[in-house]
This record gives structure tokens, sequence and C-alpha cells, in this order.
């Protein structure tokens, strides 16, 4: 399985692929964009630091990632694009793509066809925000030229197995460190956009039903959003998921983090690369979970929780998952 990394600057770049990613992901955002006052975020972030600088240290960047025979992908993930915005991007694009990008991440059907015509050699992955929670979606978003796709942070490890069988000729990823959230992303409309990078599903609010009392379902969503006010999505984690994940044919592990600080990438590599590793050696389960679940409170300084378990079907305990369809 490979391990994809987040990368914000040149400097960090070096320390993360030698702690073992085998891809690099980031974005940049060109002076022009800011210049046309264009309403949308062209990559789904909103503050400087999760952004590469400068062109020039983009193709730094890529220029020390071909050096170690890995791939760079560019961020392109907000759900859509105006036609006002698309000969700005498109001419941004070609940039893009003789800085020599290995793939663009992105969410946008119409964007992608577009961008299959003009540049057919490079890879493009389905960003979490188009949604794909199912094969039938794979296989729509695989005709407009999809090869790739980063899954929901919700489903389950069935869930993408059953995905993963059925859609033969599509390499799947999974997210496994930091950045768990209650909602469903490519259907969330919140913005990210404080100053002090507090997110709005990060404050606590309240579930009011309109009708006089609630049924057991409604009760026990508004017990679990109150629950998320205790808990850190910062501490999201599937370290225990990873045996079956790879049992389940996911072709990568995608760590989140772009605009957190370098040390904490290069911890999380290298925690994905420990537990890789173990994986591959250890036959007992349940002594792999400990392992993980030690791993998960030394790094965040917590116990595991099932609102930040990314994959909260081995959360209640031991258990090996033997593969199969939902």
């Amino acid at each position: 399985m490979r391990i994809l990394s987040p990368v914000d600057n040149f400097q960090e770049a070096g320390l993360l692929l030698e702690a073992g990613a085998d891809e690099l992901y980031g974005g940049y955002i060109p002076a022009e964009w800011h210049d046309y006052s264009l309403s949308a975020s062209l990559n789904q972030r909103t503050f400087a630091e999760a952004q590469i600088a400068s062109e020039e240290e983009l193709a730094e960047i890529i220029a020390l990632v071909h050096g170690y025979e890995c791939t760079f992908a560019l961020t392109l993930n907000t759900p859509f694009y105006t036609n006002e915005q698309l000969p700005l991007l498109l001419e941004y694009l070609d940039r893009m793509v003789t800085l020599g990008i290995d793939s663009l991440i992105l969410a946008d059907p119409g964007l992608l066809r577009l961008l299959k015509k003009r540049h057919g050699h490079i890879e493009y992955h389905a960003s979490t925000l188009a949604h794909l929670t199912n094969s039938g979606a794979v296989r729509f978003m695989a005709l407009q030229g999809i090869q790739r796709v980063v899954l929901p942070r919700h489903l389950s490890v069935s869930d993408m197995a059953s995905i993963v069988q059925r859609t033969p000729g599509i390499l799947c990823d999974a997210f496994l460190l930091v950045g768990k959230c209650p909602n469903s992303e490519g259907l969330c409309t919140f913005h990210h956009s404080s100053s002090e990078k507090i997110w709005p599903c990060e404050i606590p609010y309240e579930i009011n039903p309109l009708a006089d009392g609630a049924s057991l379902r409604l009760q026990q969503v508004i017990q679990r959003q109150n629950s998320w006010s205790k808990t850190n999505r910062r501490h999201g984690c599937g370290l225990c998921a990873i045996p079956a994940l790879q049992k389940s044919g996911i072709h990568g592990l995608k760590l989140v983090g772009r605009g957190a600080p370098a040390a904490h990438k290069v911890r999380n590599v290298t925690l994905t690369r420990e537990f890789l590793d173990l994986a591959s050696r250890i036959t007992d389960f349940d002594e792999y979970r400990k392992k993980a679940m030690a791993a998960h409170r030394k790094r965040f300084g917590a116990v595991c929780h099932q609102n930040v378990c990314y994959y909260p079907e081995f959360f209640n305990g031991p258990g090996v998952y033997d593969g199969g369809e939902t």
C-alpha cells in the first residue's frame, strides 16, 4: 500500500520522503486567482499555510519528488467551478502540467472531461468532495476519465471492499490519520474560513426537534452530535484497520494535514510506515490492535474514541475482518 502525504513547502518535502511517503499532494494558488476576485476556493483551503507559496517552489518540490522516484498530485478539489472561472483554470493547469505534476485530485466532472481531452497523460483522482459512496458512482466517474478514487471518510472497510471488488481497474485510496469529521464532506456546505482555524464542525451546537418529542433515532443523533464537543477531530486515526484495508485491496493510505506543522506530518508518515510493516509481520490481530491503540495514545496524548476512529467497526473489541460485500 502507498502512503500519500500532504506537503506545503520544499523544506518539509524531503523530510516526508525520507520518512517513507510514496506520494505527496499539495495546493498552489496563483496570484491571478486573487486578482480576479473569484468567489470560490481553488482547492478547499483558505489559509496561506496550506498552500505552496510560489510556482518556483512547486517546481522544486516536483523535481525533488521525482528524484525519489515518487509522484506529486496537485489539489483542485472544489466541488464545482463556474464557466467564468474556466479560462483562468485551464491556463493555470497548462502551466502546472508543464511543471511536471503527475496527477490531479478533483471533484468537478465537467472540469474533468475538459482536462482529459487537454491533458490525457496525467492521472486523475476523484476527491472525497466528489462523494463517491458506491460502485455505481465510481463507475460513472470512471466513464468521465477518473482512474483513482479517494473514498469518503464515513465508509466502513466492508463498504470499501465492495467498491474495490466491483470496480476493477480503478485504484481506491482510504483515509488513515487526522481530520476525522462528523459530516459527510461531499455534502457539507460549511465554510472553513475562520482566521482562528476553528471549523464549523468543531463548534458545539444544539439540535432541537420542531415537533414535540424526538424519535429514538433522532435522540441518538443528538447524543452523538453533543459528544463531538468532547473530542478532537484532529485525533482521527485508522491504524487498527490497516490489515483489513490491505486485504480489501485499498491502494493508498491518505494522510490529512495540509497546513499542519511539518513535524506532525512527518510523525504521521513514520507511524503509518511502522504499522504497514507491522501488519505484514504480525498474525495476531488482537496483539496488532493493542499496539495500534497504544500508538494512538502516544501520538495524540488521548485514548481512542469512536468519534475519531475512522473505522469504528474495529473500535469496540477484537475480531479479524474477513472481507466480503455489503
